[in-house]
């Protein structure tokens, strides 16, 4: 064997030494990627050793050897055996004791010490409903999906049949980041190449795991200057021309004054009811000039979260929107436009004898005639109706069969079919009406002062015409927020939305667990391999090596299931709301799966393997009042006080793509479009999109993440560990660690003599080599039959 340091050459001691060897078990531990393979060995007393050495025993040597990075290389018959850092761990008269390490690889030294938040991921933008919208289509590493909170239903307004529509604000939709890019930036930044079919596949290109926004603990500021402000009682005001309503107490017409009235605790509202929550800390919420101000004590950063509920007039406008109070402006730039759903239904594919209906000509122009027929007992084209405006009352017969409403308006002489927009609506809904909104959002963050207060006297609602009221509901409320959460408009970067208390290994680790993912770092060519264990054992050449054994020495061979429990289970961390109810009805935990050991030598009991970093998520529909179908993420829990407004736990989804909405439906705020950003972490597909999953269990007929083990749990359970001396020249034992060079290596399926028949197997773990006898003890997964 020759040893070099630095590349010049080495005087070696007396013996060979015997190079470190392999665990497969490693390639599955982020952490041991950190320690690599090491040797330690005694260089003699030369003066070539010590010129080298940098002359470490004498006390006047200008530089130490450790104070500057070094490397050694050793090899045998030409093969590269051992190449890494070195250093001296002690010199005597006898000779230097150094320490050889290979490995150690810097991308893991980087992740296990660097935080989450610090990977250079290259993003920038401003939370604004442009930027929600364009992410979903973009190639941004973060894309915004909506959210829903988890909260008790709502129950039904009492100005309205139906319960409040919930406008959309930027606050339903929470940034969620790209995986792949993550992963790829964390190597990158290391200087390694990631080679990976699964990484490439749009499998993994499809993961998102949500973000975090910025916490810190503003208990003291809000003790100090903190307040929550109500409304007494509700107020209403008419649109003017532009179909405005301000709430400025300044302003005579078309106005609700104040947008709330006090924060002194325990005032009653007009009914005589007591206000919960009312404070004033340290009377920073005032009145300047009879406008609500807040004043603070002294300069602070704050952003003010508004919960609006107000009843509008509408007007039905087309089979999807109503015309009415439907945006809102709140000064300082925040100008949130949205649109209100029609949530009547459309009744022209279920009309029934004996019923009164409401038809609306939605493109209706002054002068029109319109004939409505329909097919009765089973006769098409029968009149139903005549009528000549926009709306119109109409009734089927009491007896008989009714069917296939058409609307026809006269061109000429003659009747031809309607080509514009029309709908038929049950007999109690007119075309004007009152709708309940409630909405919550929270503006940026500014800085403020005692001299520099914050005003809200510039908030006006519109988009209604002239003369639709608006009446104010008791329940709108106003409270400063002092944490740094981005509001609306706030510039954000990716260490903004990416504030997980986590090192970056905790995502490799995660994801190692979900996917049963192998990693493996060559250091000369800087590359690492990932991939799942059953496409990563077996990926390397065939190597027929039945001629190989040694059986000088004996074979072992092992049941592996002694190593493994009875029972084992795959599973998330803890569910928050929608998840612990899920469990608790089904009983047992959402996503997970176990697996029994068939042998009896297993040990007993069940191991629980929890993912380190995500939980599971429930998406359920019926949310909004735009688009009922879709299917939306619940996060949060309604029964824990201290999660209220919390930010969103760790969790892991696929994005679909822009998914499409059932006729009549649209997405609201900010697309109004009819599709919707699909990203779940289960689906059960439909029409439109084939089904997946990131359960472990199988569910609704989608496999399951359990795939990735399933090979693994029959070899424990069945196989065994064959432990056995192999011939290796150097070569080969270096091409082990090379893959790719069309050599035999640790990726391999080796075929095998034992002495007692010829088995298939893969590499589990490799003992220390000695070169000069070219024989390693070796341990052999054995491969069922069949594979």
């Amino acid at each position: 064997m020759e040893l070099t340091i630095d590349g010049a050459a080495c005087d070696s001691g007396t013996g060979t030494p015997a190079v470190p060897g392999y665990a497969a078990a490693k390639l599955a531990d982020i952490e041991a990627a950190r320690e690599g393979r090491s040797l330690e060995l005694t260089l003699p007393a030369t003066s070539r050793n010590a010129a080298l050495l940098g002359f470490v025993r004498d006390p006047h040597t200008a530089t130490r050897f450790n104070a500057s990075p070094h490397t050694a290389e050793l090899t045998a018959e030409g093969a590269r055996l051992l190449i890494g850092t070195v250093r001296l761990l002690e010199s005597s008269e006898a000779g230097y004791r150094i320490e050889i390490r290979e490995g150690g690889a810097q991308w893991a030294k980087n992740a296990a010490l660097r935080t989450f938040d610090s990977l250079g991921v290259d993003y920038r933008a401003n939370l604004l409903p442009s930027t929600i919208f364009a992410s979903w289509t973009d190639q941004s590493p973060v894309k915004f999906f909506p959210i829903r909170r988890d909260e008790y239903p709502q129950q039904n307004s009492s100005s309205d049949l139906r319960p409040a529509e919930r406008l959309l604000s930027v606050d339903d939709y929470h940034p969620f980041l790209h995986v792949a890019t993550l992963v790829e930036t964390l190597f990158t930044e290391a200087g390694y190449r990631i080679e990976s079919r699964f990484m490439a596949s749009d499998e993994f290109q499809s993961l998102y795991m949500s973000g975090a926004y910025p916490a810190r603990d503003t208990t003291a500021l809000a003790a100090r200057m903190g307040f929550f402000a109500r409304r007494l009682a509700p107020v209403t005001a008419r649109g003017n021309h532009l179909g405005r309503v301000y709430a400025n107490p300044d302003t005579t017409a078309s106005s609700v004054g104040n947008i709330v009235e006090t924060a002194t605790p325990q005032t009653p509202d007009a009914d005589g009811d007591p206000i919960p929550e009312l404070c004033n800390n340290g009377g920073c919420f005032g009145f300047d000039n009879g406008r609500i101000a807040f004043t603070p004590t002294t300069a602070v950063s704050a952003g003010f979260e508004f919960y609006l509920k107000y009843t509008t007039d509408h007007r039905i406008l087309t089979r999807e929107r109503l015309k009415g109070f439907d945006s809102v402006y709140l000064g300082t730039g925040a100008d949130m436009p949205f649109t209100l759903a029609n949530r009547y239904e459309d009744r022209r594919d279920a009309i029934a004898p004996n019923y009164r209906y409401t038809v609306i000509v939605f493109e209706h122009t002054q002068g029109a005639q319109y004939r409505l027929t329909y097919t009765r007992n089973g006769v098409s084209g029968t009149l139903w109706s005549e009528f000549a405006a926009r709306t119109a009352p109409v009734a089927t017969p009491a007896s008989g069969t009714v069917s296939a409403p058409v609307l026809l308006v006269r061109s000429g002489d003659g009747w031809i079919t309607y080509a514009g927009d029309w709908a038929l609506y049950d007999g109690y809904i007119a075309e004007t009406g009152q709708t309940t909104v409630e909405l919550r959002v929270r503006t940026a963050a500014e800085l403020l002062t005692a001299s520099s207060p914050r005003l809200f006297n510039l908030i006006y609602f519109y988009g209604a015409e002239e003369g639709m009221s608006l009446t104010l509901h008791k329940e709108c409320s106003l409270r400063p927020h002092f944490a740094s959460v981005p509001g609306y408009g706030s510039p954000i970067t990716f260490a903004d939305v990416a504030r997980h208390r986590i090192r970056q290994s905790a995502l490799l680790e995660a994801l190692q667990h979900l996917f049963n993912l192998r990693f493996h770092t060559e250091q000369a060519t800087k590359t690492v391999r990932i991939e799942p264990a059953d496409d990563f054992f077996g990926a390397g050449a065939v190597a027929d090596w039945r001629d190989r054994t040694d059986f000088s020495q004996p074979v072992v061979l092992a049941d592996i299931a002694p190593q493994v429990h009875e029972r084992r289970t795959w599973r998330y961390s803890e569910g928050d709301g929608a998840v612990a109810r899920f469990d608790a009805q089904a009983g047992s935990p959402f996503g997970a799966w176990s697996v029994r050991t068939g042998s009896y030598a297993a040990k007993e009991g069940e191991e629980v393997l929890r993912n380190p970093l995500f939980c599971p998520t429930i998406s359920t529909a019926e949310h909004y009042a735009n688009a009922p179908s879709a299917l939306v993420m619940q996060v949060g829990d309604r029964d824990n006080a201290q999660e209220q407004g919390a930010g969103v736990t760790p969790r892991i989804v696929r994005f679909a793509g822009m998914h499409p909405l059932p006729a009549g439906e649209r997405w609201g705020y900010p697309s109004g479009q009819a599709e919707y950003p699909l990203a779940a972490f289960h689906f059960a597909g439909d029409d439109a999109t084939e089904g997946f999953t990131l359960c472990f269990e199988d569910r609704d007929g989608v496999r399951g993440l359990h795939s990735r083990y399933d090979r693994q749990a029959a070899q424990e359970s069945a196989c065994q560990r064959i432990t056995l001396s192999l011939r290796l020249a150097p070569h080969e034992f270096e091409s082990l660690f090379t893959p790719g060079t069309g050599m035999p290596d640790i990726r391999s399926v080796f075929r095998l003599d034992t002495g007692d028949g010829e088995v298939r197997a893969t590499l589990h773990a490799i003992g220390s080599y000695d070169p000069e006898a070219a024989s390693v003890r070796c341990t052999f997964t054995r491969l069922p039959e069949a594979q």
